[in-house]
This record gives C-alpha cells, sequence and structure tokens, in this order.
C-alpha cells in the first residue's frame, strides 16, 4: 500500500517530536519487538514473536515467499502419492550448520522425531500429522501421514530443523540459549529481556546476507518503540500503533510502510459460561459492535472490517461473506430474549502485543454496555494471555487475533474449530468440513468447502471477526525492507547503508 499518512492531530503526551540524531554502525540494523522470547529452541517455541529470529537462525524444508506463495528451501523438491498421505522429498546438499558440520537428512528426521517425542512442545501440533518420517536415501526423506493433508508441504515452513550432535552434546537447556541453525545468521549473544544479537553467516547456503549484525531488542512500550527509531536507537518498529504512525511519519529521517496484514482480530467465547452458553447473547454482541467506527476512526484506516476469521491475505478468503453491520435494537432484542440478567461478564485481553488493544477493548465494552450487556474488562500482559488462551483458561469474552503465518485458512480452522483444539465452540458439522478441506486437492473445492465453515460459524457466532489488521511499520531511512503480510522480519532480505 505504500506509504501512509493519517490527518489526525495528537496530544502532546505521545512523545515529543525530535529529528533523526544518529544511525546504527554500517552493516547493523536494530529492530525492536514487542517482548523477548522464553527459548531460543525453535522445537520448543511457537511464539508468533519468536518467529523473527526463527527465520533468521534456523532453515525449514519449505518457506513462504513474499507473494504468499511456496518456496523450497532445505527441500529442493518433493512429490506426494495421490492420495497426499505419502510425501518424499529431495534434500538440498552442501548446508552448513553454524557449528561448520553438515546438515543431513539425518538431522531432519531426528529433528521431527525430537518435536513429536515431546508432548508438551507447542510445535508438536504442526508435526501431528506425521505418522513416520525416514531417511530413504543419501538425499531423500519420507513422511507418511496419519491422514491425508494437502499442504503438508506448506505446513513444514513452521518446523526448524536442528543439528542432532549439537544439540545433544549442549542438552535441552544449554541450547535454548545458545542455539546452532543453519539459517542466514548465527547467534552471537542472548541477553534475556535486552538483545539479541545475530551476526551474518558467511557460509550459508543462499548467499551471506547483506548486513552483517542484526539485533532484536525488546521494548514493551508503545511510546518507548518510537523514541528509539527517532533517536536512532533502532532502525526499524516491526508494529506501530495508530497514535504513532503520523508523527513518525513527519519525523525526518523516518519513512513509514503499510501493507496488508495476516492477523484477524475477533471476540471470542468461552461458550461454557452460563450467559454465553447462548446462541442469542453471543448473536447480540456481533450486532452491537461498529467495525465501521472501529477501523475508520479508532484505528484511522488501520484495520479493514470483516465478517471471517482470515485476512485477504490467506488462502481460503471468502470476498462474497461481509461483516455484521451493527443493529442496536435487534441487539436489544435478542439481548432480552437470551435471558441475560445483567451479571457482569469477565472480559479478558492482551494489553501488549495486539495494536490499540486497550482502545479497542474500551470501544467494545461501550457498545455492549449501550445493548444492556456489562462487562468486567480484565487487561494483562500478552504472555500471561497468551498461555491462558493456549491452555483454554479463558474465563467467558476474550479479545484476540489470530492469523496464519503459512498464509492459509487451515491453520485457523486447526487452532480455532475442530475438536481438540483451543476454540470453545465445536461442531461436528464443522469438525468434518475442516478435516475435508485439508485432504481436498483442488484448489477452487477447497476454497468452496473453508467458505462453507465461515458461513456456519457466522450463523453460530461461534466468534465475532472484527476486523484484519493492516500493518503499520516505522523504518530508518537508511534501512531497506519490504513488509511482508506475515509481519515477519527476515534479514537475509534487509539492506542498509549510511545517508
Amino acid at each position: 500500500m505504500g506509504t501512509r499518512i493519517f490527518k489526525t492531530i495528537f496530544g502532546a503526551a505521545l512523545l515529543a517530536l525530535a529529528p533523526l540524531v544518529g544511525y546504527a554502525a554500517e552493516g547493523t540494523v536494530t529492530a525492536a519487538l514487542q517482548s523477548d522470547m522464553p527459548s531460543l529452541d525453535a522445537s520448543v517455541d511457537s511464539s508468533p514473536n519468536g518467529h523473527n529470529y526463527r527465520l533468521n537462525i534456523y532453515d525449514q524444508l519449505t518457506e513462504i515467499a513474499a507473494d504468499g506463495s511456496l518456496a523450497p528451501k532445505l527441500a529442493t523438491s518433493w512429490e506426494s502419492s495421490p492420495d497426499a498421505v505419502t510425501w518424499t522429498f529431495t534434500i538440498r546438499q552442501g548446508v552448513k550448520f553454524h557449528d561448520g558440520s553438515a546438515l543431513t537428512p539425518d538431522d531432519i528426521v531426528w529433528t521431527f522425531h525430537k518435536i513429536l517425542a515431546d508432548t508438551k512442545s507447542p510445535v508438536r501440533t504442526y508435526a501431528s500429522k506425521v505418522k513416520t518420517v525416514e531417511v530413504v536415501a543419501a538425499d531423500k526423506i519420507r513422511f507418511t501421514l496419519v491422514e491425508p493433508y494437502s499442504l503438508f508441504d506448506r505446513q513444514l515452513a513452521l518446523i526448524y530443523i536442528l543439528p542432532r550432535k549439537a544439540y545433544e552434546a549442549m542438552g535441552a537447556t544449554q541450547f535454548g540459549i545458545t542455539p546452532v541453525g543453519s539459517g542466514p545468521f548465527k547467534l552471537v549473544k542472548w541477553v534475556k529481556d535486552d538483545h539479541i544479537e545475530m551476526e551474518a553467516f558467511d557460509g550459508y547456503w543462499g548467499g551471506a546476507p547483506k548486513i552483517k549484525t542484526a539485533i532484536l531488542r525488546p521494548i514493551p512500550a508503545e511510546p518507548s518503540r518510537a523514541n528509539a527509531l527517532i533517536s536512532g536507537e533502532i532502525d526499524i518498529v516491526p508494529a506501530l500503533p495508530v497514535t504513532l504512525v503520523e508523527r513518525l511519519g513527519s519525523v525526518k529521517g523516518i519513512k513509514v510502510e503499510t501493507a496488508e496484514g495476516y492477523r484477524e482480530v475477533f471476540l471470542g467465547f468461552n461458550v461454557e459460561h452460563s450467559a454465553l452458553a447462548n446462541i442469542k447473547l453471543r448473536q447480540a454482541i456481533d450486532l452491537a459492535v461498529d467495525r465501521n467506527v472501529i477501523t475508520s476512526k479508532l484505528l484511522r484506516g488501520l484495520g479493514r472490517p470483516s465478517g471471517q476469521m482470515l485476512s485477504p491475505a490467506s488462502f481460503g478468503f471468502d470476498p462474497s461473506i461481509k461483516p455484521t453491520e451493527q443493529d442496536v435494537a435487534r441487539a436489544k432484542r435478542l439481548v432480552a430474549e437470551s435471558g441475560y440478567k445483567g451479571e457482569m461478564i469477565p472480559f479478558q485481553y492482551p494489553t501488549t502485543g495486539l495494536s490499540s488493544s486497550n482502545e479497542v477493548a474500551q470501544a467494545v465494552a461501550g457498545y455492549l454496555t449501550a445493548v444492556g450487556i456489562n462487562t468486567d474488562m480484565q487487561g494483562m500482559d500478552y504472555n500471561a494471555f497468551l498461555a491462558m488462551w493456549a491452555q483454554r483458561k479463558v474465563t467467558a469474552l476474550y479479545l484476540f487475533a489470530f492469523g496464519s503465518s503459512i498464509l492459509d485458512a487451515d491453520s485457523t480452522l486447526t487452532a480455532l474449530y475442530e475438536k481438540g483444539s483451543r476454540g470453545y465452540w465445536i461442531s461436528d458439522e464443522v469438525d468434518a468440513l475442516s478435516r475435508q478441506q485439508r485432504a481436498e486437492r483442488d484448489p477452487e473445492k477447497r476454497k468452496a468447502i473453508i467458505g462453507k465453515i465461515w458461513r456456519l460459524s457466522q450463523e453460530s457466532a461461534a466468534f465475532v471477526p472484527l476486523y484484519s489488521e493492516i500493518q503499520a511499520q516505522g523504518l530508518s531511512e537508511r534501512v531497506n525492507w519490504t513488509p511482508r503480510p506475515d509481519g515477519i522480519l527476515r534479514f537475509l532480505y534487509v539492506t542498509a547503508g549510511r545517508k
């Protein structure tokens, strides 16, 4: 979408404008993240934030290209059986780990065995369809799946390959602090809650990166990230809040870029809660919210009203499904018909990690109050909320965002709609349709099945999709980087120089 400026007047309390006073050292690019990671071991960390180091330190068999297509990485080619149960991959030769050892098919097989054996690892979900994996030739491995999976090759973009010998020599704890990968950058130092420093790996099979040093700094507060960009302490802020877009765009030496996002911001329900078990109350919540006001006024264009749990950037988005229009009168009638007695409904949401989450949550609570629904707002740190959500311990109503980092609806369906998922509303029909789309090889037929799921979800108010995020990134003018829909930083494609 290019550079975007918003004509809005903000209070001086946000931050004091100042010119860009300095640049990072030649060959060094520093980016600010919203939080640090629990571990650098890619076999035990699946946090969305963690992709920003995993995609730089490690390699996968396949990767998602800038245009959303699937591209080869450690696998140079692959084929599957007609029923999509057996998959054979040809492995790239001459790949080195950062310690100089050769990456072999045995490392790949061992990585999958390790992940599958770890019942506590969230990464195991990505490999859950694997029944067996074995080396079948010096440059080939074969997967046999438990069921047909037409996009297994795409799912592999979420699993990072580890060096067996280095891992076993170090042990899990030490490897989680000083990991070894085969990616374009190797770890120099991780100072917990301060920074992750990486340097270019000259032996990278894809060619050495254009920059020598890449640094990730966790800076939780949004104004602090903006001030660090203005002062020249950092070069990239991957996610800018709405309130800072115009201000940073007017600072000399800084550019603001926007791009299609991959996350869908939504309201979710624990349908075991006495009030929310009633479909009429969930439908009332859906009708109470004015998505157009939230996206155009509150978010100032950094959001697109949505009626499905998927962004337009992902496969499976159905443009024929429209967002629910606000209807206050009907919402009030449904509240009365639901039998709701006015009791407080807990409303939980992350206060960090989701742009403008406090403001959006407050707006939603206001809309609900207007139709007679009372909420007890319970904001919390992103990591605390994520842990609660992942363990299915949300009390009642919640605000969150979810997106498929492989840009395909299957991730959303697996995570939120199927039996055994993190969702609370489960339908036998939807569960069957979700598994059916996964086995379907014809893209158009797959889209039709997925579209049916979105319609069933909308009719049942299983979730209340609010809007698809449009991401805004702040960049030093010395840095060249084109944001991708998944919002993840790939330093291999970053270039930088002095002004």
